[in-house]
């Protein structure tokens, strides 16, 4: 027996958590029926509809990497048409969904899958996933500011900090560096430089837990995870999920 929201994960059909808010939603049924309560259990053979649509519960698992671009929306669907995600990655004949966010303005390594519990436990904040940024920083940056961010501010109210920061250039008009994060605040890196006062020009996710960007991924281009690739992946996921 397994609960709802794991089965719905394992259908591809969503990360744990966006499968808890359509089965609260009362979009799911079981067998015929309209569960709300995502601790629900069921066995793996049940008949699993949302919002209509028939799903198996056992689901071939896909993993790619995307280099998202600038100038679109982490989504596969946007209701005011705007340019999402799916405007490079038409063909793939599988459903996927964006492992996390990055945001409009932002770029770099962007993983896409239909493996809902891996996905639940790269973005979970409890399970202190790694995420590393290139950053480009208005200004020049100084060490002791970098410690700051390591050491944790406060913007209206909220706590923001660094795991690490290091800065690799100084250049005419501004610093690049590379920073490490474990969470996953809404536009967190810009919050951060803007109380800085070196507000980020560019920013480029480089790694997520092991997966690292491949270098000659071009922006708007993906690939699948090689078998290395997911090796590393699946080792690094089960430890982090292991109290």
């Amino acid at each position: 027996m397994e609960r709802l929201n794991k089965l719905l994960a394992q259908c591809g059909i969503a990360s744990r958590r966006k499968c808890d808010q359509l089965i609260k939603e009362g979009k799911v049924r079981v067998n015929g029926e309209i569960i709300t309560n995502p601790a629900s259990k069921f066995p793996e053979n049940v008949t699993i509809e949302v919002a209509g649509v028939p799903f198996l519960a056992k689901e071939e698992f896909i993993y790619l990497m995307f280099y998202k671009p600038r100038g679109c929306l982490t989504t596969l669907h946007d209701p005011y048409g705007r340019k999402t995600i799916m405007a490079f990655l038409q063909g793939i004949p599988h459903r996927f969904f964006p492992v996390g966010r990055l945001d409009y303005e932002s770029e770099g390594l962007l993983l896409l899958t239909n493996d809902g519990e891996m996905s639940h436990t790269l973005t979970h904040p409890r399970f202190q996933v790694e995420k590393e940024y290139l950053i480009f920083a208005a200004g020049k940056v100084s060490e002791e500011a970098l410690r700051c961010l390591e050491r944790g501010i406060m913007v209206k109210g909220v706590a923001y900090g660094i795991r690490a920061g290091k800065i690799r250039e100084y250049r005419e008009n501004d610093t690049v560096l590379e920073v490490t994060l474990c969470e996953g605040k809404k536009h967190e890196i810009r919050i951060m430089f803007d109380f800085l006062n070196h507000p980020v020009l560019r920013l480029i996710r480089t790694a997520m837990g092991p997966i690292h960007l491949d270098e000659r991924l071009l922006p708007g281009r993906w690939r699948y995870l090689t078998e290395k690739e997911l090796v590393l992946l699946r080792k690094y996921t089960k430890e982090r999920r292991t109290p």
